[in-house]
Formats: C-alpha cells, structure tokens, sequence
C-alpha cells in the first residue's frame, strides 16, 4: 500500500491516468484510421499499434459495456432473518456505537451512529425505514410487508435510533440524503484496459514460479485448466493463467477455487491455511510465505485462491448472473472443508487476511460444520451468541492430528456426494486487518465503496481495487453484512486467537477494533487477555492476543521482515503441537 507523500500522489495520479486513456486513446487513433482510410500517421506508427487499439477498443465494446450490465444484477438474495434474529442483530449492535471518551477517537462517522450511513447527517423518518428496511430486512421500501407485518417491527427500531441519537426523527423524506446500501445501490466500477490484465496475468506468473520454487504445487478445479487438459470449450477466468499448464486437477471434487499446497510431514505442528484478502491475488504475501516456510520446512501449508477478488475476470459472474463468482457462506465452508480432508487435514492453524479474515469469521461461527441443522436456525445461534460451545473431549488432544507424513492430496477424501463434509479443527486463528469486527459501523463499507479518494493510498485502493469491475461486484451482490460481522462473543474460549491492528488502516476502524477488542483505553503494540487487567470475569476468558501497528497503513504489515516478525512468531507458537 502506497503511503501519503506528495511523490506517491504524483505517481498513482499518473499511473491511473496512463491505465484510463489507453482506450481512448485507441478508439482515437481506429478513428483516423478511418477518417483517412489508412494506418494514422502511418510513417510514425509502430506496426502493432493498429492490431493493439482494435483490441483494446473491442475488449471495451464486447467484454466491459456487456458486463457492466450483467455485474448489476444480484446472483442470490441475502441470508433471510426471522424477527427473532432481526431484534436480537439490533440490538447487540445498538449496545456497541459508544465508546469511552478517553479511547482513541473514532472517526466522524462512527461517532454518531446511524448518521454514518447516510450521505448527509440531515435525515428524516422515510430515511431511516430506507437504511433499516436494507440493513435487516434486506429490500427496498417496495416490498409489500413494508405497510404490512414488519410495520411495527421496523416503528420499534426507528424507536431505538432514535434514543441513541437523543431526538426524535421528524416525518418525511429528505430527498437529498440517500443511504449506503451496499446490495441495492449501483455496483460502480471503472474500465481497465486489455493491457492491464497483460500485466495482471503476469504478475499473477511471477507468483506462481516463486511459489513453485518454494515446494508448492498448483491444483485447480477442471474448468479452470488450459484448453489442452480439459474438454471444454472456453476458458473459465480471464487473464490466462500461464502457469496453469503445469497445474494439477484438484483432487478435493470441489469446482470452486483453486489453491496452492506444500506437502505436510511433520508431527511437531499443525498445518497452515492462508486466506488472502482483496488485490492481485498472493503476490503481496510471497515473502510472508516464505518467512513460514523457513519457520519449518516440513511444515504444510494451504493457500487458498479467492480470483473474483484478485484483478481476475470471472465467466460465472458474466454467462450466468444466476451463478455467483463468489461463493456463498455455507457452500465456502463446505469447499474449503472438502478440500482440507482431501489433504488430510484434520487440524489446522487458520491465518486470513482482509476479505479472507471475513471466511476466517464463517469459519469461526460455524459450530458443527452444518450438519444436522437447519441453516437458518444455526445463523440465529450465531446472532443470539446462545450457541452451545461443548466440544469433542478429545478436539485439544493430539489423537487425530495429521501425521508426520507426506500427505497425498488424495488422502482421506470425503465421498463426493457428501453435502457437508465435516468441519476440521482449527487449534488456532490469526487475523489480520480484520473486516468483520464491528461490521455494523459504516466504516469499512464507506471507506471501500463510497469515499471520493484523496490522498495517494486512498487513490490506489480506489482505482485498483473498490472499482475493479469483479471485486465491485463481490462486495456489492455478494457481500451481507448480517452473515459477515463476527463479534468478541463468537471467539471460542477453547481456542487461540490473535488479531492484528493497523492504527492508520484507511479501511478498518482499527482504534475502535482494538478499543472493542482489548476493552482498554491504553495502546499496547502486544496485549494479551491472560495479561489484562479485565480478565478476571464470571465469563470464561478469550484466549486473545491484539498485536496493534499505530503507524501502518492497510497491509503494509506485509512490507518488511522486521513487520511481519509478529505474525510469524505468532504463527510459530500456535501451530506447535504440545503432547499432554
């Protein structure tokens, strides 16, 4: 992540503005062509900028104009809540929009809760049922129960936010003020050019050698193998993946993401598994990875791909608007599930960055891998915080650890046709730059989807990122917000937890994160719950560690050794194995 000197703001301008007028610049230069009837300015012109512009102005015609339509349409409703779980929500986050005065100050929007949410702090009531009506009832004002069964539910929460504002709300609509609503308003996005995903798709080889030569081995699902190893008719994800000629079919049956592993062969730890976040896929993480690698080159490691969230152009999200490109909550759970048992991975360290810390937080609110229970009924467990946290005695033992083998990636994979493959144990979770902490302040969603950028981090997110025309629409169709935040009271008490905090992170509310977290007012670069001066409760404690950088930006944590050592020491702890 770019910092916010005035020479990286020169840069990111350019550089954007290079990106954005390659092509007009060519449907320019098509034009004289045909304004002349020959190659423009043929005796300065390079044999191959013709061909160049007629694809770069094509690739903007027949892929982006088509696409940008189709990436407006929802592929699948969001999670459905019943009144119990609309109330219990609300309430838990009407109880979390205050802090202590002396905490680190939150920023303007979230100091006066809802207001945040709104364009403008000058709302009326029809504003208010717009922003509830989004926020829990996941629709519009047209919806026909609006005047009917929810009417007295939806008085009740304009009744609270009222309270918390300390005024009423006067009648109306105030026509100028629209409320953030992630899932309803126009997915934005900005054209790339051909060019860019060039440098995408090299970028993207680069990684794959370097991963390569660090004992990883590719597997991806069959329709995302070269046209020579599969029978199908066109390619799945765009750029090419020129690696993939060497990739192997995925032997875990599922058709949903691809993923990098290191074989495991010793008993002395737990296996890893990464979760990226949003950008260019695992090329922010190589030196990361190979900092682990070096930790215990006998360690094994699984690194997951998430392309609709990585520069890549997914064909599910433009043949089929039907079929999301990313997957929803329970079939995620249940890929990644398949995938770890086809490894042999019974128990496993789980390390997730941004976006992926929002898969982390499915994983951690998943209290029996989905078996034997209605879905509904588990998501409002999981809202209430009543979930039964009992475990299998044995979960803490070391009885079914992965043996100190090397694994096949065919070993102990569940039958195909099981609908939900058992849920692993994860001993531990490492997340860093969190997303789902206090998801119900409008932070995050303002800050990746609404902010006007102006400083040159804020420029970089902007452009390569929030309006990245597939990521636009992960975060703006697949995105709920109700299935993605993750409270303190979802940590399991059996299990090691430790989440790392940029004080600087334009996207994250990291003070109000680690004021939430910690429960203390003092900033401590390390903070454990076994430290604490709170620890001592009727509640059973957290096993928690904060790890807060009050100078980094989003990700910069990456950057350099001497960053990252936190992350690896805490990785290095977690995944020994201590034989009892």
């Amino acid at each position: 992540m770019l910092g916010r000197t005035i020479h990286e703001h020169i840069f990111i301008l350019i550089s954007i503005a290079l990106l954005r007028l390659v092509a007009p610049a060519s449907f320019l230069y098509l034009f004289l062509c045909l304004y002349t009837r020959s190659l423009a300015i043929n005796h300065l012109a390079h044999p191959l900028i013709f061909p160049i512009a007629l694809l770069e102005v094509s690739f903007y015609l027949l892929v982006y104009i088509p696409r940008k339509g189709v990436l407006q349409k929802a592929t699948y409703t969001a999670p459905s809540l019943t009144p119990e779980q609309r109330h219990a929500l609300f309430l838990r986050c009407s109880q979390h929009v205050s802090f202590s005065s002396t905490s680190s100050a939150p920023s303007a929007l979230t100091s006066t809760y809802p207001l945040g949410w709104f364009s403008s702090p000058t709302l009326k009531r029809e504003n208010l049922i717009e922003w509830i009506l989004w926020a829990l009832f996941s629709c519009d004002p047209s919806h026909p129960h609006v005047e009917d069964s929810w009417k007295d539910e939806i008085n009740a929460y304009v009744a609270r936010v009222e309270e918390i504002l300390g005024r009423k709300v006067e009648a109306g609509k105030e026509m100028k003020t629209k409320a953030l609503r992630l899932t309803l308003d126009e997915v934005k996005m900005v054209h790339r050019p051909l060019v860019w995903y060039m440098i995408v798709a090299l970028v993207d080889f680069v990684t794959s050698v370097k991963l390569y030569y660090l004992g990883f081995r590719q597997y991806v699902p069959l329709n995302q193998l070269p046209l020579r190893l599969r029978n199908i008719t066109s390619p799945s994800i765009f750029p090419p993946r020129f690696f993939g000629v060497f990739a192997q079919p995925s032997p875990s049956a599922t058709e949903y993401f691809s993923y990098w592993y290191r074989p495991h062969r010793t008993s002395d730890r737990d296996p890893i598994v990464f979760i990226h976040g949003i950008g260019i896929g695992l090329h922010p993480y190589t030196a990361f990875i190979q900092d682990l690698v070096r930790l215990d080159p006998n360690q094994g490691i699984l690194l997951v791909e998430l392309l609709p969230i990585s520069m890549h152009i997914c064909s599910s999200s433009t043949s089929d608007p039907q079929t999301p490109a990313m997957l929803p909550r329970r079939d995620m759970l249940d890929a990644l599930y398949r995938t770890m048992h086809s490894l042999g991975m019974s128990h496993a360290v789980l390390a997730a960055h941004s976006y992926g810390t929002v898969i982390a937080a499915h994983v951690i609110r998943d209290r029996d891998g989905g078996q034997g229970r209605d879905e509904r009924e588990q998501e409002k467990d999981g809202l209430d915080g009543n979930v039964d946290k009992d475990r299998d005695p044995d979960r803490d033992t070391l009885r079914h650890r992965n043996k100190a083998t090397n694994i096949h990636p065919s070993a102990s994979q569940p039958p195909a046709n099981e609908l939900h493959p058992p849920k692993p144990t994860f001993t531990s979770h490492l997340l860093i730059d969190p997303i789902p902490f206090l998801l119900h302040l409008p932070d995050v969603a303002f800050n990746f989807l609404y902010r006007v950028p102006k400083r040159a981090n804020e420029w970089q997110l902007w452009y390569f990122a929030s309006r990245d025309p597939d990521i636009a629409f992960t975060l703006g169709r697949c995105f709920f917000w109700t299935e993605n935040i993750l409270w303190k009271e979802d940590l399991d008490e059996k299990i090691k937890f430790a989440v790392v905090l940029s004080g600087k992170d334009q996207i994250v509310p990291a003070p109000l994160v680690r004021r939430y977290l910690t429960g203390e007012d003092e900033v401590k670069h390390l903070w454990s719950s076994s430290s604490a001066s709170n620890s001592v409760t009727d509640k059973p404690a957290i096993d928690l560690e904060v790890i807060y950088n009050p100078d980094l930006d989003h990700a910069m944590v990456f950057d350099t050794k001497e960053r990252r050592k936190d992350m690896v020491d805490v990785l290095d702890r977690f995944t020994m194995v201590h034989v009892t």
